[in-house]
Order: C-alpha cells, then structure tokens, then sequence
C-alpha cells in the first residue's frame, strides 16, 4: 500500500468515526448514575427533600433557596427554587420546578434560567433531573440521579452534540454528589466529606 493510499484510509477511517460519533449523539441521551446507600429509603427521601443538606454534598452549588413567587411550598408539584453556584449568590445559577414526587419513589425537577455560565449556548437548554429511590430492603435503599433533555427533538444538530460531549461531566458530577450523599446519610454528625465543593466549573462565567 502506497503512502497516498494509507493516509486515504487513515481519513476515511477518521471521517467514520466522525460521523458515528455524531450520529450517537442525535438521540435521547439519559445520563445516570447509582449509589446503594446503608439506610431505609424515608430517611434517604427526607434527606434529599430538606434543602439545606444540599450545602454539605454538592460539589457544584453552594446552596438551594426557595424562590420567593413560587406557587407552592417546597416539595410539592410546581415548587420553584434556585441553585446557587457560590456562597454570594453571584455567578452562575440555575432555577428547578417540581415536575413529580411520588414519595419515597420517585421525583423529577425541571432545570431551566440557566445563567451566568461561560457557555451562552449551554443556557439554552432544558434539562430534566431525575431522583429515583429503590427499597433494597435490610434498611438499605439505592439511590438514582439521572438527567436528560426535555424534548430533544426541538434542539439542533450541533446543540445535541455538544449536549452529549458534556454527559461525560455530568456523569462525573453525579457521582461525586451521591458519594456525598451516601456518606452524609451513613455518617450523620461524624460526616467526613468525601469530595469537597470545587472551587473551579467549566460551566462558570
């Protein structure tokens, strides 16, 4: 084989890979991750349901606030809240509604306002984050964060691939967050974080 016709195939070869991965992309894409957590499934629901929890575990925002025009209170379908990236409340934030709570189930938040990030183009989107609880029995639960798009059938072909390249990410996050999490569940006052907040996002502005 001539060395014109090895770099032919080589591109070829390259072009290929190209094209697959950006097929992969042009689809629903659900992100999750799991974590089995030694205690009953209640106490894992409350936890995750009492907002001011949410300071000791995330390792992107700082802390959740309930927006002062939501309809209802916290917790119930329809409740609007705020994440806040940084202690100030300055930067990057993001607002979530509560789609659906099926206690001690299952409950989905609609995150959309998106704002403050380095990306203008990530502050399109819509996501929807999923929280699904399992009873394991013997008092252990195994607990699900995913996320995924509302309807991605209504975004273009270059925003659903960037969508994709980024799962990767937010996989990553979720599992550090649920690694807090089951060791803020399990440790109670003797919780020694695992992962700490991190100082730097690539999503901050």
């Amino acid at each position: 084989m001539t060395n014109m016709k090895k770099i032919s195939y080589i591109l070829g070869l390259f072009a290929l890979l190209i094209f697959a991965l950006v097929l992969q992309s042009q689809r629903h894409i659900l992100t999750t991750y799991s974590v089995e957590i030694n205690a009953p499934v209640e106490e894992v629901w409350n936890f995750l349901s009492d907002n001011r929890n949410a300071n000791g575990w995330s390792v992107i925002f700082d802390h959740i606030e309930p927006m002062a025009d939501s309809p209802v209170p916290e917790g119930e379908i329809g409740a609007l809240r705020r994440c806040y990236r940084n202690a100030d409340e300055q930067g990057f934030f993001w607002d979530e509604k509560t789609l659906t709570t099926e206690p001690y189930t299952y409950r989905s938040l609609r995150t959309s306002n998106i704002s403050n990030t380095s990306w203008d183009f990530f502050e399109r989107y819509q996501f929807t984050a999923h929280q699904t609880y399992e009873d394991l029995g013997d008092n252990k639960t195994r607990l699900t964060f995913g996320g995924d798009l509302d309807d991605y059938t209504q975004y273009t072909f270059d925003e659903l691939f960037i969508f994709w390249a980024t799962q990767f990410e937010v996989e990553r996050v979720f599992k550090l967050n649920l690694e807090n999490i089951k060791a803020m569940v399990e440790q109670k006052q003797d919780y020694v974080r695992p992962h700490p907040w991190e100082e730097r996002s690539p999503f901050d502005g």
